[in-house]
Parts: structure tokens; C-alpha cells; sequence
């Protein structure tokens, strides 16, 4: 498996310090980045090159989907990555999921066109109530065009088991977004809470998940201390 790091937990110093953070990036352990596509993608391709960090990954929402998605497209071709994400609102009616399913069909048949596989990214609202939202995604959706970035931690936070739910969702899981839960509920560095990793490394390798990214939202540590933490625990305990 390989195993990325997504650049949100440094907040806005991706924009005004990247070089530095992509260095903090390289230090921590990781050779691969969840990036989105910046204003001045020339030089962030200088700065991605100089730290030795590949992109494995975009990242985008479902409300600018349509927007942004030939510049998500652009920059994954130019990086030879594979791998769009697409994060959703909680929609209260089953109407609204099977809009937000058909746009996302559609971008998802234009990404396979360029060799992109466009992932569904869960929060706790599209796994609560039985993964109410989750199915209207997936029944709505041809599983050709979009398959699923199964968040670790969303899924617990939304009541179910990530290794169970990562069986279940078999053959339609692109990627997963690593994170921890702490047993007051909140945001954990890999392998710092109460998750049973082993479980989810059996669960991906089973229907065989090949790409890891750590998403830390937030952290009470610093960002490069949080990230070397988690990417430690992947290598020491994943062996990846």
C-alpha cells in the first residue's frame, strides 16, 4: 500500500509557505502528497520536485465540482496520479442525494475518460442512519464512474466499524483517509486511538485498497509532529 499525506492539517501556510511545509512533509517520513490544484501550479510542481513528494492524489467538493473539475483533471495528468476526491454536504432528503449522485456520475464518466477514478470522501452524516447517504450515493451511481474514499475516522464518528464498512463497500473503495478516533470523539493521529488498525489493513488488503492518505483535520500538535507520528505508526505497524 502506498501511504500519502493530505496538506489540510498545515492550513493556510500551504498557500503562503508551501516550500517549507512540503519540506516538513518529505521529513516526516512521506514520499506523496493529497494536493489540489494551486494558482501557480508551475512553481508548485518546482516545490513538489525539490522536496522529492509526488502527487497521489486531488481533492474537491461537490459544490464546485463542475467548476473545477477540468483543472482537477489537468493537474493529476500532469502529476500521473489517479485519484480525484469529492466531499459532500449533509443533504436531508433523499432528493437532494440523488441530484448530488447524478453530478457526480457525470464528472466521474469525464475523469475516466483521462484515467481518473472520482471517490466519494464520507463524513459522519453519510454513514449515520444506516449510511442513509451513502447508499443514495452508491445506488444512484454507476460504480464504474465513482467509487468511495472510505474515511476511517468519519465512518466510527458516524456509529459503524471502518474495517466492516470497508468489506462491505467491497469492489467500490478507491482510497482510504487514515485518521484516529480519541475516545472522547475527537481527531486522533494514526494509531493514537481507539480504531483497530489491524483490522483495517486486513479489511483494505482484502478488496484490495492500495492507497492510504493520512488526513488530519486538526491536531493539538505541531502539523510536522502530528504527521511524523501517524507516518510512523503506518511503517512501524502497517509495514508500508
Amino acid at each position: 500500500m502506498r501511504i500519502g499525506v493530505q496538506l489540510i492539517v498545515w492550513g493556510e501556510r500551504t498557500r503562503s509557505d508551501r516550500a517549507a511545509v512540503l519540506a516538513e512533509v518529505a521529513a516526516a517520513g512521506y514520499d506523496a502528497v493529497e494536493m489540489s490544484p494551486p494558482a501557480d501550479a508551475d512553481q508548485a510542481c518546482e516545490d513538489l520536485r525539490r522536496s522529492g513528494l509526488r502527487v497521489v492524489a486531488s481533492h474537491a467538493n461537490t459544490g464546485s465540482l463542475e467548476r473545477d473539475l477540468e483543472a482537477h483533471l489537468r493537474w493529476l495528468e500532469r502529476h500521473e496520479a489517479r485519484l480525484l476526491a469529492c466531499s459532500g454536504s449533509d443533504y436531508p432528503t433523499s432528493a437532494q442525494y440523488r441530484e448530488v449522485a447524478r453530478r457526480l456520475d457525470r464528472a466521474g464518466a469525464r475523469c475516466r475518460e483521462h484515467g481518473i477514478t472520482l471517490c466519494y470522501h464520507n463524513h459522519a452524516h453519510e454513514i449515520v442512519h444506516d449510511m442513509f447517504g451513502l447508499g443514495h450515493i452508491l445506488a444512484e451511481t454507476d460504480p464504474a464512474n465513482v467509487r468511495l474514499n472510505v474515511d476511517t475516522y468519519w465512518v466510527a464518528r458516524g456509529g459503524q466499524d471502518p474495517a466492516a464498512v470497508i468489506r462491505l463497500l467491497k469492489g467500490r473503495v478507491g482510497y482510504l483517509h487514515l485518521k484516529d478516533m480519541m475516545p472522547d470523539g475527537t481527531f486522533g493521529e494514526v494509531g493514537s486511538g481507539r480504531l483497530d488498525w489491524r483490522a483495517i489493513r486486513e479489511a483494505a488488503d482484502a478488496v484490495g485498497v492500495d492507497v492510504g492518505v493520512v488526513e488530519q483535520d486538526r491536531t493539538t500538535r505541531t502539523p510536522a509532529e502530528s504527521s511524523a507520528m501517524s507516518r510512523r505508526y503506518l511503517r512501524e505497524h502497517w509495514g508500508v
